[in-house]
């Protein structure tokens, strides 16, 4: 199953835990492909070097190689304009449909709102969790 899961997941994932947390884990252990785009991996940098998370940039280059590990960079070729309330998430959008993935992953009422974005499933990190463990 390939899923695109959110920055903000990612980036809670990783300080806090919770739903969140066992995401991130178990794309660190396969339990599905995690997509991601250069654009995404970029945020997600950006997220990770702000001062407010006190890490130096050896600490956040491992985690961006620990991301990359575990995913598979797609180059999206067409660009989505649908996220009205914030253009930013139509990056995760693009990633989830040039990888073809079954579900995008996110905290975002941006996102979530919207239930599916071109046949692809938008759900919490506590659906998708649910999701991941009814098998």
């Amino acid at each position: 199953m390939i899923v695109t899961v959110d920055t903000n997941v990612l980036v809670s994932g990783v300080f806090f835990g919770g739903f969140p947390g066992r995401v991130v884990t178990a794309a660190r252990e396969g339990v599905f492909t995690l997509a991601m785009t250069p654009v995404l991996l970029d945020e997600l940098r950006q997220v990770l070097s702000r001062d407010k998370f006190g890490l130096d940039p050896e600490a956040v280059r491992i985690l961006i190689a620990d991301m990359e590990a575990c995913a598979t960079i797609v180059y999206p070729t067409k660009f989505h304009q649908i996220v009205t309330r914030d253009s930013d998430d139509d990056a995760v959008v693009d990633c989830a449909v040039e990888s073809g993935s079954q579900y995008i992953v996110s905290g975002d009422s941006h996102l979530t709102d919207m239930e599916t974005v071109h046949g692809i499933a938008v759900v919490s990190p506590r659906r998708f969790v649910e999701i991941v463990e009814r098998g």
